[in-house]
């Protein structure tokens, strides 16, 4: 594929047609061209003299309709060039396995298709200066058709890649094992089909975006462009109407039309959603460049390819790959499906494997594996790529703020590609005993986690001997690290005073979501166990153990069967308390708990004893953090009132604004049949409504809004130390910079948390914004129309106003429940501000400032008032 797809991610109209010219000019000679000379099986199982195009293939199958209106306006070989794009996207080596999901590919196919035709009866839409890359389906020429024939094209396209021999489905056994009900009690096992490529996927072209050689575009309005002159400004501004980043701004491409972009330029991850109406950004008309100009501070640091790990990694690859810290290299260039072939009949040929393990188990382990070993290849080949170049990472931001870097080889990565990228620029020359501590110090915290930067140091010391005796020393050593690639980047420099203020350092904020839940609700004993108020005993905090040790105390007083208590005792550690309750912050649900005890119990525990230990987890979480609990209560129950209401939930920070409408999804069932084997597939689809989803609204809304006060308080964190002329780069929580700085980033974190004031305040103003705001304009009467939001809210006020809003024409069922909901929103309310507030406020006539900010003023001062601090450590 040549050098342009590659090193795009999008796919214009042009060079789709150039991508279709090219394989028609290759059926008249396969030989005399040389441009596919990579990718000639590919090709070849496309394309050929006596095979029928895939436009022929879906003359004869899809319904005249749809041919007509769709496919009729196609070029010979439109459709080989977009399944060759849809692979590229779909198999890339950044994905998570090697295989995709049937139900995936057969939407990717149709969806693209559909994108495609629209584009060509929309050719006012396909100008270079065009506002937004939507397809709008309200225009002229949009095609559209029946819910019945959705997924046709995308069907019928994987049976002409099917029949092509290009790829075949495999059926995978679903992990719960499920049985789906139909009608007459009928029903069936729930199975995952994937489709897997039958050629060695090294030969598809990948569509990733990639570090930019020269600075990134500034991120500006649209109405900034001078050239744009007849651009309409709309108010108010949203994030799609901001531009920069790469170079390069094709519109109406069929990558926007997956990602949910109608950005001209480049890419935001709205999630969720196929309409960005659903997501998206307000920008404050006074603010918004502050947000740019941190945006563009952080996209115009440089960096270059640590050549001293890229070395070392090329010199020592077998002995990597023999210790397991790299994948066998051979392994990225496997067929997939031959692999697969001889797996299955090794398993069948071994009596002893089959009763400790399915197929299914393995031939998804082979795939992760392969992916594994791809993603590895492609990194340490672009690293090579860019050694000796200096490199930019573009910013982009997804709806809640959160800022992200786009494609590959970036610190969002794996372990392997952070190992490889350090600082450009070097602020500051020369190097002290400090300086070389503090790398030593970082290295340690690669290796595991210590409670004392002076633990780090002497520990890395005393291993000093191991370490260095020589590089398979190092390997050895460094398998048994939780980083093992950034631990020996840093060892290898450790010795190089030249490069210590090029080295990045990373800190990483102590359970941020928890950090930020002390914060709202002013939790003393939360706020130490999370380092953002220093603990007396001067040692970093885990607020994880803290939990773990808890939990067993917990158990051992609901669980009277000891061997059960041994059992689960038994893999009861630290990374088990992390997915159970650091995810409970953001809604995460019993089932989930249970899939993740039952993946770390496996047989050791039934089904029912897993779903048992998944309740007493929520149930000690309940006991433990009742404010917690009544927090998340409030925020869910704001949402609930807003889904009723046919509203988004918007959440507000000085800098934006922004919004989650989460919309419905039905199931439809449609059947790929394979003509070779004459079988036929149920594919199971989830298709968007216009709907609001009420449960994925409330379940999602505590989630959203502690991310977008994380992507706040990284921002801050940025904005400041761009101030002070520091290289830096985020990856949400987690903050990295060199040397000369690291001091300073911890204290700059905890004063953003006070700078942002009583929390009180803050969740006021959600209020105020989702239900007050719309009392104020829908309800025209005498009750009072504003209330001071820097004091609680009386209960009465509270009331009125959500009565107001229930339509006077509901049934009374509805009536009923509604006013159930107000009455818990109420009491939530007055928990939440009785936790924030002096306990006197409640029942007080006397709202004083004094009252209201007794316990803010007492929290204020621990934070302010710290020997040590560890909000944020290595």
């Amino acid at each position: 594929m040549d050098k342009k797809l590659n090193n795009t991610m999008d796919l214009s109209e042009k060079e789709l047609y150039e991508l279709q010219k090219r394989i028609e000019d290759i059926t008249i000679n396969f030989d005399e061209y040389s441009i596919f000379n990579e990718t000639p099986n590919l090709i070849k199982l496309l394309v050929g003299k006596d095979l029928i195009s895939a436009k022929s293939y879906l003359y004869k199958y899809l319904p005249k309709d749809i041919y007509n209106s769709t496919i009729d306006q196609f070029g010979q070989y439109t459709l080989e060039a977009i399944i060759i794009y849809v692979l590229g996207l779909l198999y890339n080596s950044i994905q998570e396995s090697s295989v995709v999901r049937v139900s995936t590919l057969v939407d990717r196919l149709d969806s693209t298709v559909r994108t495609q035709a629209n584009i060509i009866n929309n050719k006012n839409m396909v100008s270079s200066t065009a506002t937004s890359s939507r397809v709008d389906s309200s225009k002229e020429g949009y095609i559209k058709h029946k819910k019945s024939t959705k997924y046709e094209i995308g069907k019928r396209l994987l049976e002409f890649m099917i029949d092509r021999k290009l790829l075949h489905i495999e059926t995978f056994a679903a992990d719960d094992k499920k049985a789906v009900v139909k009608k007459k009690g009928k029903g069936y096992l729930e199975s995952n089909l994937f489709a897997v490529c039958n050629f060695d996927l090294s030969l598809i072209p990948l569509k990733l975006n990639l570090p930019m050689v020269c600075k990134p575009l500034n991120w500006e309005h649209i109405s900034e462009k001078q050239f744009l002159f007849d651009f309409e400004i709309r108010k108010p501004f949203v994030l799609s109407d901001m531009i920069g980043g790469y170079l390069s701004c094709p519109t109406l491409d069929i990558y926007n039309s997956f990602r949910l972009n109608s950005s001209l330029n480049n890419r935001f991850s709205l999630i969720s959603s196929r309409n960005l109406s659903n997501f998206n950004i307000e920008l404050e008309d006074d603010r918004y460049k502050e947000m740019c100009n941190i945006l563009n501070g952080l996209q115009k640091q440089g960096f270059k390819i640590n050549n001293k790990i890229l070395e070392f990694i090329k010199n020592n690859r077998a002995t990597l790959e023999k210790v397991g810290l790299l994948m066998p290299g051979i392994l990225a260039h496997v067929n997939l499906k031959d692999a697969y072939d001889l797996l299955r009949i090794k398993y069948y040929l071994n009596k002893d494997i089959k009763k400790v393990c399915s197929l299914s188990v393995l031939l998804k382990e082979l795939a992760n594996r392969v992916q594994t070993a791809r993603y590895q290849d492609l990194i340490i080949r672009l690293a090579s790529a860019y050694e000796d170049y200096v490199f930019y990472l573009p910013a982009f931001m997804d709806f809640r703020g959160r800022i992200y870097r786009s494609g590959i080889l970036h610190f969002h990565e794996r372990d392997l590609a952070r190992s490889l990228i350090v600082f450009a620029n070097n602020h500051q020359e020369g190097s002290n005993q400090s300086a070389k501590d503090i790398v030593a110090s970082s290295a340690a915290f690669k290796y595991k986690k210590f409670y004392l930067y002076d633990d780090a140091l002497q520990w890395y010391k005393e291993k000093q001997s191991l370490i260095y005796a020589s590089d398979e020393s190092l390997i050895s050593f460094a398998k048994g690290a939780s980083d093992p690639f950034q631990f020996i980047a840093k060892v290898l420099c450790y010795d190089r005073v030249q490069e210590y203020n090029r080295i990045p350092i990373t800190q990483d904020a102590a359970a941020s979501a928890y950090q930020i839940m002390s914060y709202l609700l002013l939790n003393e004993e939360m706020a130490r166990r999370t380092n953002l108020i220093p603990h007396p005993d001067g040692k970093i905090q885990d607020v994880y153990m803290y939990l773990l040790y808890d939990f067993k105390e917990f158990l051992h007083h609901r669980i009277n069967d000891k061997l059960q208590m041994e059992i689960i005792e038994s893999k009861l550690d630290r990374k088990l308390i992390k997915s159970l309750f650091m995810p409970l912050i953001y809604g995460k649900t019993l089932i989930s708990m249970e899939k993740d005890i039952r993946l770390k119990y496996g047989e050791l525990l039934s089904r029912k004893d897993s779903y048992n230990l998944a309740k007493l987890s929520n149930e000690f979480w309940i006991h433990k953090y009742p404010d917690i609990v009544n927090f998340m209560k409030l925020i869910t129950i704001i949402s609930w009132f807003c889904s009723v209401m046919d509203r988004a939930v918007v959440y507000s920070i000085p800098y934006f604004t922004t919004k989650q409408d989460y919309m419905s999804f039905v199931k439809e069932e449609i059947m790929v049949y394979e003509r070779t084997s004459k079988k036929r597939r149920r594919v199971t689809l989830s298709v968007p409504t216009m709907k609001r989803d009420k449960r994925k609204t409330q379940s999602s809304a505590c989630a959203n809004f502690i991310h977008q006060k994380d992507a706040y308080i990284a921002m801050k964190v940025v904005e400041s130390l761009l101030r002070e002329g520091a290289p830096i780069y985020t990856v949400h929580d987690n903050f990295i910079t060199t040397l000369p700085y690291v001091r300073i980033v911890p204290d700059i974190y905890t004063k953003v948390f006070i700078n942002m004031g009583p929390p009180l305040k803050i969740i006021n103003e959600f209020i105020r914004i989702n239900l007050i705001k719309s009392y104020t304009r829908d309800i025209n009467n005498s009750s009072p129309l504003y209330y001071n939001h820097n004091y609680p809210m009386p209960s009465d006020y509270l009331t009125e106003i959500l009565n107001s809003l229930l339509p006077d024409n509901s049934p009374t069922k509805d009536k009923m429940k509604w006013k159930k909901k107000v009455s818990d929103f109420v009491q939530y309310y007055n928990n939440y501000v009785d936790a924030v507030c002096s306990n006197q406020v409640i029942d007080s006539e006397d709202l004083s400032p004094f009252l209201i900010q007794e316990k803010w003023n007492k929290f204020k001062k621990l934070l302010e008032n710290r020997s040590h601090n560890y909000s944020v450590h290595y």
